[in-house]
């Protein structure tokens, strides 16, 4: 439950036009769910700023959940046109700043991250742990934020892999994506054609998406992608880290129901 509403951050993406079908501007909002309980809400939007692209993602628990475990979160990413030779044709973005605030219970956060590609150098700082550091930028790299979105653009195959450079905790993880299939999905929409990601995020975000385990992503097979379902499988997550916490603040039941069950950001609206 540590950090828990903070997804995609995979969770997740706000996505104008470049050069694919995306929309801008474009609000995506979603249920997030435990073992199939709505216990949260989250929306994903996009905006254009200029010649530049602004994403924002926003978490917050339902009412009854708040009772025992507030959450406010809100993360924003900012992205500038670029010329850098390790873009692919479908993309010509860049992240240039990345903000992230977290207000899960007892656990709170505030980080800014700054990507300056002229310098070869990310200014990193953590204003509660009041820590500030600029470290090197080594070729094309993202925010958790960034990242998601930027997937969205790449030609997706079944059967294809590729690695994306995401910074966070001062460090650089190199992540990896499987394209596993083309797979039909029922949706608050109807049934709809998705393509399947698969990835492992571990420490390359904040929130239970990116603990040590799988993450799944349907995006809608069309120019648009849009990311109809997230799943973080929680099995190997009750394992780890968290149970201690999940024993203090969770209700009893809800606690039984969730072992074998899954973290799903589930879209309701486009």
């Amino acid at each position: 439950m540590k950090r828990f509403f903070l997804i995609m951050l995979f969770l997740f993406l706000i996505f104008p036009v470049v050069s694919s079908g995306l929309i801008v501007p474009e609000r995506l909002d979603y249920d997030l769910t435990l073992a199939d309980i709505k216990v949260g809400k989250m929306s994903f939007e996009t905006a254009q700023m200029g010649p530049s692209v602004q994403l924002q993602s926003a978490a917050g628990a339902v009412s009854w959940v708040s009772l025992f475990y507030g959450v406010d979160d809100y993360a924003v990413s900012l992205l500038e046109k670029s010329r850098l030779e390790e873009l692919p044709e479908t993309f010509s973005y860049v992240p240039v700043s990345s903000k992230v605030s977290i207000h899960e219970g007892p656990n709170r956060a505030q980080k800014e991250f700054a990507f300056d590609y002229a310098n070869k150098t990310i200014r990193y700082s953590d204003d509660l742990k009041h820590e500030k550091a600029d470290l090197p930028l080594k070729g094309l790299t993202f925010d958790a934020l960034s990242a998601l979105y930027y997937m969205r653009h790449l030609p997706l195959k079944p059967g294809a892999s590729f690695t994306i450079n995401i910074f966070n905790k001062k460090k650089l993880y190199k992540t990896e994506v499987q394209v596993v299939k083309k797979e039909s999905l029922r949706t608050a929409f109807g049934k709809v054609d998705t393509i399947l990601l698969r990835t492992n995020m571990d420490d390359a975000g904040d929130g239970v998406f990116y603990y040590p385990g799988e993450i799944y992503i349907w995006l809608t097979d069309d120019e648009k992608r849009i990311p109809v379902l997230i799943e973080k499988r929680l099995k190997p997550l009750l394992e780890g880290k968290i149970p201690a916490l999940i024993k203090k603040t969770m209700p009893d039941f809800l606690l039984r129901k969730i072992t074998g069950a899954s973290v799903r950001a589930v879209i309701v609206k486009k």
